[in-house]
């Protein structure tokens, strides 16, 4: 069973574990699986700040049959909060840690022996910073590809009659 999901949500969660801006901990959480639009609503009141929040991820398949990839392009980002709506060095600040921490976590991701990642496209990596006024946070967005093996043909699950 292919179990991508769980490797990648507890990979992430281990890196958010070790890294030293976050130090995620079950008492105070620093990391949590969201989705881009919970960043425009309104964060869980169970998170601190700085966090680390990672997404779904979309697939993409290629190739001929039997030789099939299968491209993953998954998003995580890293959010803060701020005090003031008008503080813009405090804001730009924020903004700048977000983008640092996110670099560190994408870094880690590419040369790491331990990731679920297996072929990491650097041509193909986006970031962007995001901002939420009204509930003053910000955060930086990566969006990344990878490649894999697809296994689509797995004639041992089917149940032949005759």
């Amino acid at each position: 069973m292919n179990s991508f999901l769980i490797d990648y949500t507890t990979y992430m969660r281990s890196l958010a574990e070790k890294h030293r801006d976050l130090h995620h901990t079950e008492e105070e959480k620093h990391f949590f699986r969201g989705e881009l639009e919970e960043f425009w609503d309104q964060f869980r009141s169970v998170v601190n700040f700085p966090c680390l929040v990672t997404e779904r991820s979309e697939n993409d398949y290629s190739g001929q049959i039997g030789q099939m990839t299968k491209t993953r392009t998954t998003t995580f980002m890293v959010v803060d909060s701020y005090d003031q709506h008008d503080d813009y060095d405090e804001i730009l600040l924020r903004m700048s840690r977000c983008e640092r921490i996110a670099e560190e976590v994408l870094g880690r991701m590419i040369v790491d022996e331990e990731s679920p990642f297996y072929s990491i496209d650097t041509s193909d990596i986006h970031g962007e910073y995001l901002q939420n006024e009204q509930d003053r946070y910000v955060g930086y967005l990566i969006a990344l590809s990878f490649k894999e093996q697809a296994c689509l043909i797995n004639n041992s699950v089917w149940d032949e009659e005759d």
